[in-house]
């Protein structure tokens, strides 16, 4: 699992898509002050063999199950509890909120071999297909 927590890491990654995506966010973040790890929240991306129960002890919480009612994605009763899942061409989005002054975690999930099983049909189930950038003309 990679964390993001500093500008510069972002021009460090691999994935195109990737990076064009943690970037389309901090710009997003940054229109009125410059992009604050510390204040706004930072980025995790989930890697081929990592576990959920990894992602689980990094975020505080399940993030299969509700966080407030526990209740697993594949159970009756379940409730989203993340701000946001979109489907890219190569990954999810997930966005998570966690304290009432906006800090929140965004998380990558990769739609590829070696992810989590449980964690890619959760995202197929709730996600929704993001709209790409379209230029204005």
């Amino acid at each position: 699992m990679q964390i993001i927590r500093d500008l510069a890491d972002v021009a460090k990654l691999a994935d195109p898509e990737l990076r064009r995506l943690i970037e389309a966010t901090i710009a997003a973040l940054s229109e009125d002050d410059p992009y604050d790890p510390a204040v706004l929240g930072n980025f995790l991306i989930v890697e081929p063999g990592d576990t959920v129960a990894e992602l689980d002890e990094q975020m505080g919480f399940s993030i299969l199950a509700n966080r407030w009612t526990g209740i697993r994605f594949d159970a009756p009763g379940y409730t989203q509890h993340f701000e946001v899942l979109e489907e890219h061409a190569g990954y999810f989005e997930m966005v998570f909120i966690i304290s009432d002054d906006g800090y929140g975690v965004e998380v990558f999930i990769p739609k590829c071999p070696g992810t989590d099983p449980n964690l890619l049909a959760m995202c197929a189930r709730y996600a929704t297909l993001a709209i790409p950038d379209v230029p204005l003309l």
